[in-house]
């Protein structure tokens, strides 16, 4: 779905890699885009799944049964998801759950793979997902309803997905308002009727965005925002021999988040963060609240000289964490197991872009004033050479080397995750220190455009190489152990890891069908040669789009990935590949109508849950067929 053979023809604007507007070809950072009408097609009104089709992507759904990625051998905890350039709420460490983030609103999504501590600090080892949200210029009113069936493997044969959307924007007295509402109910899925555990729990989630924004004569503009988002899932697991009732899974988020952005034009601009999350989410015997704050204040300020350019910034930043153990029984306290924690950073950041004719040349270095671990920076060099054999024929040459760090969450730091009764602890580490890692990439683009002949072609050969140091891994404290007769692990900075591998990626344009076919090698292995878990070897994704008659379009995309490795703690492998096949339909009737129906994983790919449970490797994803159908009505 990331379409670059016609990037020429149809341009555009990123901001990701630079932090300044440039068109994508010429970005010296390699940036992939997702346009909003592409992520309509893609998505389920949130980013869970949708970003798996980016090549070098693997989407991931976690324990929580939310969605994370991981991007160049690096997981979830070094990817940093940003909207609008500042981070979120990390309910689970520091992987933020694209299943909490609605697409509405959303314009773009900007994909930068690879190291950007410089740009965006902490988090940023793997690479930076953008969420650029939409700064309206038109009045609109749009209505959207989706509904969806697991087929077979539905828990109850009428349970029936819903999915409704409100999108609206009005400009009154020259100020810009915006409203989005959508509503989704997910009855889930379960493999085994038979069995009291069920497969994938029910949801119910609601996000509320609202917007006022207004643009003066002097290019001043202004910005508030404000975003709610609640959740509420439900899981069958087991029941206790002798005890009357079932366990579940359960968890309930709200989450308040509010922004206020200042800017003229690019010269300078300040944005203010402030976010609340509120989760109690657990085994029905043994609930956890947990209150989660982020606040940040982001200020910067673009000096153009000629052929330089220079971006400065600087960020205030603060964490908070207060997270208790319900009581199970009443008249009892619960068990504080982070208690009222918070972390505060200073940084600022600098960029020297210089052009020379069509080559570009970055140079820039980030430093951060730590409240817990003190002063830590980086560094980094980017370059972008471009060669024009023709007016239609391109060679873009992109290189860079630097460091990336990720500061230790304060759950990593502080927990006390007490199961004494069951015979293990997992306790945080206050001496923990920041990961790093020096990393280099090489990428060679060829765009060739045909012009008349509407045939356009591209491919990029992206390869990546990182040295990570001091990789934050739960390990066994045998002391501990022994003295207490119980398993106690503790946070600890262990693990050195050595990532590398290659990204191909083609697409074609051909009138009206466009392919995109893209293969990801990597290796990745730890200071004693054995291979990291989790993470395929080989990914390959293909996708086609075909604009049918009658203003039909067609799109099929494919994932396939193997050569994953388990655990220490899993006993063998039940299987170490897996593939899922999806196909959808789009139409505009006319300019108010549009229709869209699809199935999701087309042969119920799936895991063997009885095979996990026993201790053993399934990549397969926690999936089932889904079968979707919606209309939309675009009211002016």
């Amino acid at each position: 779905m990331v379409n670059q053979a016609r990037s020429t023809a149809m341009e555009q604007i990123v901001v990701t890699g630079t932090r300044s507007s440039i068109d994508q070809s010429d970005s010296p950072v390699s940036i992939d885009v997702i346009s909003a009408a592409q992520l309509q097609k893609l998505s389920h009104g949130t980013l869970a799944g949708a970003l798996n089709y980016i090549p070098g992507v693997v989407a991931k759904r976690n324990a929580k049964d939310g969605y994370t990625v991981q991007m160049q051998g690096f997981d979830e905890n070094h990817v940093l998801i940003l909207m609008d350039s500042q981070p979120l709420i990390s309910p689970t460490g520091s992987a933020v759950d694209l299943d909490q983030i609605g697409v509405v609103d959303i314009e773009r999504i900007e994909v930068l793979r690879g190291a950007a501590s410089v740009l965006y600090g902490s988090s940023a080892m793997g690479g930076v997902i953008n969420i650029i949200t939409r700064k309206e210029s038109k009045n609109h009113l749009k209505l959207k309803y989706q509904s969806s069936s697991y087929t077979q493997n539905n828990i109850d044969s009428s349970d029936i997905g819903h999915q409704i959307q409100l999108d609206a924007s009005q400009n009154i007295l020259g100020w810009r308002g915006n409203i989005s509402l959508q509503k989704i109910e997910d009855p889930g899925f379960d493999y085994d009727p038979n069995t009291i555990a069920q497969s994938a729990p029910s949801t119910d989630k609601h996000f509320v965005n609202l917007g006022l924004s207004k643009q003066f004569d002097d290019a001043f503009g202004l910005s508030l925002k404000a975003r709610y988002f609640s959740d509420d899932k439900q899981k069958q697991r087991y029941e206790i021999p002798g005890q009357a009732g079932e366990i579940s899974y359960l968890s309930e988020v709200e989450q308040w988040q509010y922004d206020l952005a200042l800017n003229q034009g690019e010269i300078w601009r300040v944005q203010g963060r402030y976010i609340n999350h509120l989760e109690t989410s657990g085994d029905s015997n043994s609930l956890r609240d947990a209150d989660i704050t982020l606040m940040e204040i982001d200020s910067q300020y673009l000096w153009n000289i000629e052929d330089l350019e220079l971006v400065s910034g600087f960020v205030l930043h603060t964490d908070e964490l207060f997270q208790i153990k319900t009581a199970t029984e009443q008249g009892t306290s619960g068990t504080v197991e982070i208690d009222d924690k918070a972390r505060d950073s200073v940084e600022a950041y600098t960029q020297l872009s210089l052009q020379i004719d069509e080559h570009e040349v970055l140079a820039g270095i980030r430093a951060q004033r730590d409240s817990e671990f003190g002063w830590h920076s980086a560094a980094r060099v980017n370059a972008l050479f471009s060669f024009s054999e023709t007016q239609q024929q391109q060679w873009k040459l992109r290189m860079g080397v630097g460091q990336s760090y990720r500061v230790p969450t304060l759950k990593e730091r502080f927990y006390v995750f007490d199961h004494s009764n069951l015979g293990y602890m997992v306790l945080g580490n206050e001496q923990l220190e920041p990961e790093t890692a020096v990393s280099a990439n090489l990428e060679l683009t060829f765009v060739k455009q045909s012009g008349s002949s509407n045939r356009d072609f591209s491919l990029s050969v992206n390869t990546h190489y990182s040295k990570a140091e001091g990789f934050i891994e739960t390990v066994t404290d045998v002391e501990a152990s022994a003295s207490t007769g119980l398993l106690i692990s503790r946070y600890s900075n262990v693990e050195e890891a050595v990532l590398k591998g290659v990204d191909l990626s083609a697409n074609l344009a051909w009138g009206k069908v466009d392919y995109q076919l893209s293969y990801s090698y990597l290796h990745a292995t730890d200071h004693k040669g054995a291979h990291l878990s989790d993470r395929p070897t080989h990914q390959i994704k293909a996708n086609l789009d075909w604009q049918l008659p009658f203003d039909i379009h067609g799109l099929i995309y494919l994932v396939y990935e193997n050569g994953s490795y388990p655990t220490a703690q899993q006993l063998g492998i039940e299987q170490d590949d897996w593939s899922s096949l999806n196909l959808s339909l789009s139409q505009n009737f006319n300019q108010n109508w549009h229709w869209v129906a699809g199935v999701d994983n087309v042969f119920d790919n799936h895991q063997n849950t009885d095979a996990v449970a026993a201790g053993l490797l399934d990549v397969r994803p926690l999936s089932s067929r889904r079968v979707f159908a919606g209309i939309s009505y675009q009211f002016y």
